[in-house]
């Protein structure tokens, strides 16, 4: 009798007669901490530690990332984003493609301290302090910090599509692992993801750009035929990377300090601090600080403590780092009270109205702001930046420091100082017409985009993988 060969593997569909399946693979490991990525805001989900919707969601806005430049209408990109990840549910489907699996094999712990934004008395600043102020205690609500879950979380990823969709989906998934991350602010680092077999298809073997082109298959930052709109792309991107190393929060913290050095450092943000020991510079150089001081009113006859150096024409150059920016003034002074003492109920240092009619800080600053954006006569209190500052994994094991600046327009509209008229300034005004720049990485230039990449590249030689 003739033996018979064994019989082929059943091809994997999803039903009947519909397309054969490929399932993608991966083992990753959350490197910087997670904040949030739970259903429920300010939590961690210990139930769904990695969620599948949450991974899908990351996934298919990497793959607009790739794609989205490809596609001559608006239209036309919808309707292949729905057939890949799926619509709301109509005549043509609506459910996604692509099919997500996770195995959780280990979770990093989770941490409750508050986050100390600068070493103090008390103890060390929490490494990516500049990233995770979002959770810290707010006693004014009685709010406790928000639990960050550590670096450490490792799980396998199946990823099920059909075969068509492979390529699109396999390059999204890759993205998401080399510039993206797990849970919220991960365009400030957090939740930075690493894969831990099959690295040589997984992660580019180094920064460059022919090494990026040969992971992906394409120039992913090869200029656009097209002018952006609000969907972020890789196309047109700038990147820049700086040394590697093997540690991974350490190529996150120096990452994340380029931007806290361009946004508020002494070396040129802000003037140093007078006493010379730099512990807490002092006013900021960028424009903004003055132009809420000449647009607000000082209370109670009292002139500002820092006397404004720029016009009031508005400008608001940081809301291209994102929107909103909340903040508040300095409303005490270095000097301490006089006979104070430790347990007193007394504030330590003495509010800038108290220090006396001769002193050349006497007087006050304003209260609270809130920079928005406007279009029309509707106001919208959230923008993405499109600045992403990570360590960026690669084969051999180390990351690198990156910042990537992704290629989109700004929204139409002007950012506004809220609820004060004749506060609108456009977007990328970095220095009102009348001014003189007293940031000097300001000067000259013709987008926040160009200012903070010239800067960073001059500052630290990062170098320049993509412009």
């Amino acid at each position: 009798m003739t033996k018979l060969s064994p019989l082929p593997s059943p091809l994997s569909r999803s039903a009947r007669g519909g397309p054969l399946l490929k399932s993608i693979l991966v083992s990753v490991e959350v490197v910087t901490p997670i904040l949030g990525g739970s259903s429920q805001t300010r939590a961690i989900d210990n139930i769904d530690v990695i969620r599948a919707a949450t991974v899908r969601g990351h996934l298919r806005f990497w793959w607009r990332a790739l794609y989205a430049a490809q596609y001559a209408t608006a239209g036309e990109l919808y309707e292949r984003e729905s057939e890949i990840w799926g619509r709301a549910a109509s005549k043509k489907g609506g459910r996604s493609a692509v099919g997500i699996r996770i195995d959780i094999k280990h979770t990093g712990e989770i941490d409750t301290t508050d986050v100390r934004l600068n070493d103090s008395r008390d103890g060390k600043a929490t490494p990516g302090a500049y990233a995770l102020w979002p959770a810290r205690e707010e006693r004014n609500k009685s709010t406790p910090p928000a639990p960050r879950r550590m670096p450490g979380t490792r799980f396998r990823l199946a990823v099920v599509v059909p075969t068509g969709f492979e390529t699109e989906v396999l390059n999204a998934l890759r993205a998401w692992i080399l510039f993206g991350g797990y849970g919220s602010r991960t365009r400030r680092g957090l939740g930075t993801l690493k894969a831990l077999d099959d690295v040589g298809a997984s992660l580019p073997r180094d920064a460059s750009r022919d090494a990026l082109t040969n992971f992906f298959g394409f120039d992913v930052f090869a200029a656009p035929a097209k002018i952006p709109g609000l969907v972020p792309w890789l196309a047109g991107a700038a990147l820049h990377v700086g040394a590697g190393v093997r540690d991974a929060m350490h190529a996150w913290t120096t990452a994340l300090d380029w931007l806290r050095e361009f946004r508020q450092g002494a070396s040129g943000a802000r003037q140093p601090d007078p006493s010379g020991k730099n512990q807490r510079p002092s006013i900021s150089n960028w424009p903004e600080a003055d132009k809420i001081r000449r647009l607000s009113s000082a209370k109670n006859g009292l002139q500002w403590a820092h006397r404004p150096r720029h016009d009031d024409t508005p400008a608001w150059p940081r809301a291209g780092f994102g929107l909103p920016i909340i903040g508040q003034f300095q409303q005490q002074s270095r000097d301490t009270r006089p006979g104070w003492k430790k347990g007193d109920r007394r504030a330590r240092y003495l509010y800038w109205n108290e220090l006396g009619s001769s002193h050349p800080n006497y007087g006050t600053e304003p209260d609270g702001f809130e920079l928005r954006w406007r279009s029309g006569n509707t106001e919208h209190d959230r923008l993405a930046s499109p600045l992403i500052v990570k360590a960026l994994p690669l084969a051999d094991g180390t990351f690198v420091p990156c910042a990537l600046w992704l290629n989109r327009a700004y929204p139409v509209g002007e950012v506004i100082l809220r609820g004060v008229a004749r506060s609108q300034a456009p977007f990328d005004r970095l220095v009102a017409p009348e001014d003189k720049p007293q940031f000097s990485a300001l000067a000259n230039k013709q987008s926040l985009r160009q200012a903070f990449l010239d800067w960073l590249h001059a500052k630290y030689r990062t170098t320049v993988v993509a412009s």
